[in-house]
């Protein structure tokens, strides 16, 4: 069976997503700071000084899958040595993929050497933490949906059980001030 598409079905408009405020720009050129035209950022708005850079290259938060503009997110982390992300959770999937360094990715209760090329899935409500391991930066990159719950402290009875694991050795659960209750 041959299939056969019109030029006009092709040339359809874009679905709202991706209409007004998408992607301008189609490459994003990394340079000597990381990107053309992406600023760095901390860790979190508000939270300097943590030995953590957050640089998002594309898509950004919504509140509703409505709203023009990509829907997934693209963030790279580049965390200092001896620094850490946030010990948290979320109702969300997210993938990792790492670009340089070494760490460790403490999932639940293991902990588990990362390096380059790497790819990390963290599942729903998964207590997750990224810590330098090495004496150079460590960075990697962070796909994430644009619509999305935000971070979640530990519970009391999680942190003692991590605390309790091998992977409690590794984790620095105030690396990074816990996220703001919404």
């Amino acid at each position: 069976m041959l299939l056969t598409v019109s030029p006009r079905a092709l040339a359809a408009e874009p679905s709202i997503c991706y209409r007004e405020a998408a992607m301008r720009e189609q490459v994003i050129r990394a340079n000597h700071r990381g990107w053309e035209g992406v600023e760095p950022a901390g860790y979190a708005p508000g939270v300097p000084n943590t030995g953590v850079a957050r640089h998002t290259l594309v898509g950004t938060r919504k509140s509703d899958p409505s709203e023009p503009g990509p829907k997934m997110e693209l963030r790279y982390f580049e965390v200092q040595p001896g620094a850490a992300s946030r010990l948290e959770k979320h109702e969300h999937e997210h993938y990792v993929i790492v670009r340089r360094g070494v760490g460790y990715a403490v999932i639940g209760d293991t902990a588990t050497e990362i390096g380059p090329d790497d790819v990390i899935y963290v599942g729903p409500l998964q207590l997750h933490q990224f810590v330098n391991r090495g004496d150079a930066p460590f960075g990697f990159y962070c796909f994430v949906d644009t619509c999305r719950d935000f971070s979640q402290a530990p519970a009391p009875d999680e942190l003692a059980r991590l605390e309790a694991s091998p992977a409690g050795a590794i984790a620095k659960p105030f690396a990074v001030p816990p996220p703001a209750k919404r």
